[in-house]
């Protein structure tokens, strides 16, 4: 209790003496029988608590409105926020992976490893390209003549060769003209070809600052529809709160008039012609999406449109709905709008809940702070389960992490769904990197600042690949070679090798990065004696079956490198770079001179033999000039 202050208990004392005077003399006026009000203190406290209990409650309700509208706001611009880049993913993992194929394809054009008068081999390149796009129909190379040659996908899936000229049509000669101006890949026009749209995408080809020829691909617009399918199939499915049905409809508009892909599209084409590659907004048969134009804006995504997401409102007879879309600018000349449509009473779901929240909170608020701590612990599980787990993200440990259970707490429902997303995402992209390459960039130290060191470098090669591989489907194309990549990745990883990249048949691998690692000659030829180890076994089965046997020619060799992050910012490598790459990819070649028609052929160069002490055997094939290199290097075969 606070004291009061002496004035003010002068003040109090005086009050009370004459309130003790004037009840005195009412008593004696009214005399004994005279009986005054009096309220019981159980009363008073009661009626003052409960005051207070009621306009705290009244406060606290006013102030939590408040701030659940304007969560409920947030919710729904990350709502808005998440159907747009759910939809804007689908389309750019759709298209993303054919873009790097071809910029794959394209530097090692115009790196010189292959001629582009070389049909046979780049035949093979990108016949080994197409097969694990299924949304690409076809890659082809165009000369400066506009002779077009490559591969397509024909019935059944089966790779075909085509074969055709292009010159005798001038649209052809300006879309040439066109790509001399252009670095990089460019999403060309639409094409019309076998009752189907494509969107394409070119890329000139350069050597030394020159042009000598041209990459297309193209993808076709009924994959994309279908993928606008999944996309409102997801979005039905992930929005939905258990109260009502979500009904979501993915589009992609090819500029503000035209329809490229949509559910609609899937199953009838026949709106597409040459003329008209892209189906008109009023043509594709949605109602909805024809009156997309006559939206306004709706006002609370404000934070949404800050992010170039809007969201509009329109009426269509009797029913009101909102749209969703984001305008891109990446895929051509022509804008794209990746978007979803749905009835607006779905949308704007929170809003009424919130409504119903007001009304109810009254009744409930008592009740709700006795559960509060049952509640606080139920929700505190998948708020622990999600921070247990992203510990495990953080070293990278994806293997024993659980898919977290769904909750019927939206905002944790769609915590689950995020982590679950990123999971998938992570697991992906495990697929893609390394995890040992991942966790040992982790070991040293965040380090990745681009450096000299001196490391020891191999290349591997399948010799005579198409024959060996011949008869085979595409898919079992990849399945062999899949499995030959794992066997000799498990022998680079035994010796703590870095894989550095797959190139068509051939395995390049260092070691001495990003780890400093000793003995990195020793290490890498103990790695070739174990693949030498694993074709022989392989071959002895491919012998038993009447098989061809598979012959593999390996290069070694170690020097200075520049070693770090290279690449573009949308697009970073953690490789090696230098002369002594160039070199070591020489030397395997220079196998098929050596000796053709070993089983494993093992070439080391002169810095990579000296360090070997007396486990390993070496002979001495000679001095060789190799291209790119004015000396001759001494060259050593490692007996297998």
């Amino acid at each position: 209790m606070f004291e009061r202050p002496d004035s003010a208990n002068i003040i109090v004392e005086a009050l009370a003496q004459t309130n003790r005077d004037r009840y005195l003399a009412n008593v004696e006026k009214a005399g004994d029988s005279a009986k005054r009000v009096r309220l019981r203190i159980s009363v008073m406290l009661a009626v003052s608590i409960g005051l207070l209990v009621v306009l705290a409650v009244l406060s606290v309700l006013a102030i939590q409105i408040w701030v659940s509208r304007q969560n409920t706001f947030d919710l729904l611009n990350e709502k808005a926020r998440f159907i747009l880049k759910s939809v804007e993913t689908n389309v750019a993992s759709h298209l993303d992976p054919v873009r790097e194929q071809i910029e794959y394809i394209a530097t090692s054009i115009e790196s010189g490893a292959y001629d582009i008068s070389d049909r046979v081999r780049l035949t093979t390149l990108l016949t080994g390209a197409l097969a694990p796009l299924p949304q690409a129909d076809r890659m082809v190379i165009i000369d400066r003549s506009l002779q077009l040659y490559g591969v397509r996908r024909g019935s059944g899936g089966r790779i075909e060769i085509i074969e055709d000229d292009l010159s005798k049509n001038p649209r052809n000669k300006r879309a040439r003209d066109r790509l001399h101006g252009s670095n990089g890949a460019v999403w060309g026009d639409l094409i019309y070809l076998d009752g189907t749209t494509f969107v394409t995408l070119q890329r000139a080809l350069r050597r030394d600052g020159t042009v000598i020829g041209y990459l297309a691909t193209a993808v076709s617009t009924t994959a994309l529809s279908s993928l606008t399918d999944e996309s409102s199939a997801f979005l039905s499915a992930s929005l939905d709160d258990g109260s009502e049905s979500f009904l979501a409809t993915a589009f992609v508009l090819y500029g503000p008039n035209n329809v490229l892909a949509h559910p609609n599209l899937i199953s009838d084409s026949s709106l597409q012609s040459e003329v008209n590659p892209a189906v008109r907004l009023n043509d594709i048969g949605d109602l909805v999406l024809s009156s997309i134009w006559s939206g306004k804006p709706v006002p609370g995504f404000e934070k949404a449109a800050a992010g170039d997401v809007n969201v509009v409102g329109f009426a269509l007879g009797d029913a009101r709905y909102i749209a969703i879309y984001k305008w891109l600018n990446v895929y051509g000349e022509v804008p794209w709008a990746v978007g979803m449509w749905a009835p607006a009473s779905d949308l704007t779901a929170e809003v009424r809940r919130l409504i119903q929240a007001a009304l109810g909170g009254l009744a409930v608020a008592i009740l709700a702070m006795l559960a509060a701590v049952a509640v606080g612990r139920w929700l505190a599980k998948p708020i622990r389960a999600v921070s247990v787990n992203a510990l495990k993200v953080g070293d990278f440990d994806l293997r024993d992490i659980e898919i977290l259970p769904p909750s019927r707490i939206k905002e944790l429902d769609d915590e689950a769904a995020a982590f679950n997303t990123m999971l998938a995402g992570l697991r992906s992209f495990e697929t893609y990197v390394p995890r040992a390459l991942v966790a040992r960039l982790m070991r040293a130290e965040g380090s990745v600042a681009s450096e000299h060191r001196r490391m020891t470098v191999m290349f591997t090669d399948i010799v005579g690949y198409t024959a060996t591989l011949e008869g085979l489907s595409a898919p079992e194309v990849a399945s062999y070679l899949n499995d030959h990549f794992t066997q000799l990745g498990a022998c680079v990883e035994a010796e703590d090798g870095t894989i550095d990249k797959f190139i068509g048949d051939s395995l390049m691998a260092f070691w001495g990065a990003p780890e400093h690692l000793e003995n990195t000659e020793q290490r890498a030829c103990r790695a070739a004696m174990a693949i030498a180890k694993t074709v022989a076994a392989e071959n002895e089965a491919r012998r038993a079956v009447g098989k061809p046997a598979v012959r593999l020619r390996i290069g070694i060799h170690t020097g200075d490198v520049v070693v770090g992050n290279i690449g573009s910012p949308g697009r970073i490598n953690y490789t090696i770079v230098g002369d002594t790459v160039n070199t070591c990819q020489r030397l395997e070649a220079l196998g098929k001179e050596v000796d053709p028609n070993a089983e494993v052929i093992v070439l080391l160069s002169k810095a990579t033999a000296d360090p070997l002490d007396d486990a390993f055997s070496l002979q001495s094939v000679g001095d060789f000039e190799v291209k790119g290199r004015t000396e001759t290097i001494e060259v050593s075969r490692l007996v297998v």
